[in-house]
């Protein structure tokens, strides 16, 4: 695996961190990203940059995406200068951005048409995790393909779930940023409460932590808001794309969510508000601002 030739798609706040990773255990690596500017540190550090999707399949043996949302998928697969139409037998396809299961499984059908392969790994662990290469994987897919690939996917992170047949990995994600989304929202709201109660957020965190219901989730985010410090981990717009894409998942199954629903309005006030780029956190600062603090 380490003489595989390695291309990786997207190089923002997630993916470049995960380049980066693999380029630093050795792998031949050649790198995309839309914006050609942001492609120039890899550059330097013994990267090659492709022109295009489609020459950076070309130039590679496995591709690794992480982009930020199904259009930008889309145009990284299907367009004419995609990925798919370098597809070839034995070649390989590594999906870790947050899609629908619906395209991650057309994404599967269209690379195996020209007998490649497809794997989607989306994964969690935030930019400190694909600094540190401890990201946790969600994989879907053939078992086989899954087992090809562990070489390259823990070059990026710690361990890699296999899920189940392609669809379910995405289905596990959205899953996953759905209990954020409720964790975060309780914790917001209760502070928020709190504090109109005359309480203080380090005694509340420090009640919340030493209690049954401790998450390091919560130290996590409520240090971030004790300290106002809303710098970009994982950003509302992309929160409010997952719960949009789990909300849509949830009607085709015919789910009912209608908390998740209720609380995707929150986080589309702070969008509204100007929040959309910093990180989740920051969302406490709607229902701040709602209760008059």
């Amino acid at each position: 695996m380490s003489k595989q030739r390695i291309g990786f798609a997207g190089l923002g706040l997630m993916g470049g961190r995960m380049a980066r990773n693999v380029l630093d255990k050795g792998f031949p690596l050649t790198v995309w990203n839309r914006t050609p500017e942001r492609s120039r540190p890899w550059a330097e550090a013994g990267a090659k940059v492709a022109a295009s999707p489609r020459a950076l399949a070309e130039a590679t043996d496995i591709v690794v995406a992480c982009v930020a949302d199904p259009a930008a998928v889309e145009r990284l697969l299907f367009a004419k200068d995609g990925i798919v139409a370098a597809a070839r037998p034995g070649f390989r396809y590594v999906e870790c951005s947050t899609i629908s299961p619906d395209l991650a499984r057309r994404t599967a059908e269209a690379l195996r048409a020209s007998r490649a392969d497809a794997l989607e790994a989306p994964m969690t662990g935030s930019k400190i995790g694909a600094e540190k290469g401890t990201l946790l994987f969600m994989t879907g897919g053939r078992r086989e393909t899954h087992d090809e690939l562990l070489p390259i996917l823990m070059a990026m992170g710690s361990k890699a779930i296999y899920c189940g047949e392609t669809g379910q990995a995405a289905t596990m994600k959205l899953i996953g940023n759905t209990v954020i989304s409720f964790m975060l929202e309780g914790l917001c709201e209760g502070l928020v409460v709190g504090r109109k109660a005359g309480l203080s957020l380090e005694t509340m965190l420090e009640v919340i932590m030493a209690s049954g219901f401790a998450s390091p989730y919560y130290a996590f985010k409520g240090d971030a808001m004790t300290k106002r410090d809303f710098e970009q981990h994982f950003s509302i717009d992309l929160l409010v794309k997952d719960q949009t894409l789990m909300l849509a998942e949830a009607t085709k199954r015919l789910a009912p969510m209608p908390a998740l629903a209720a609380i995707r309005e929150v986080h589309q006030s702070a969008r509204a508000q100007g929040f959309g780029q910093e990180d989740i956190a920051a969302v406490i600062k709607v229902l701040e601002r709602a209760a008059g603090i």
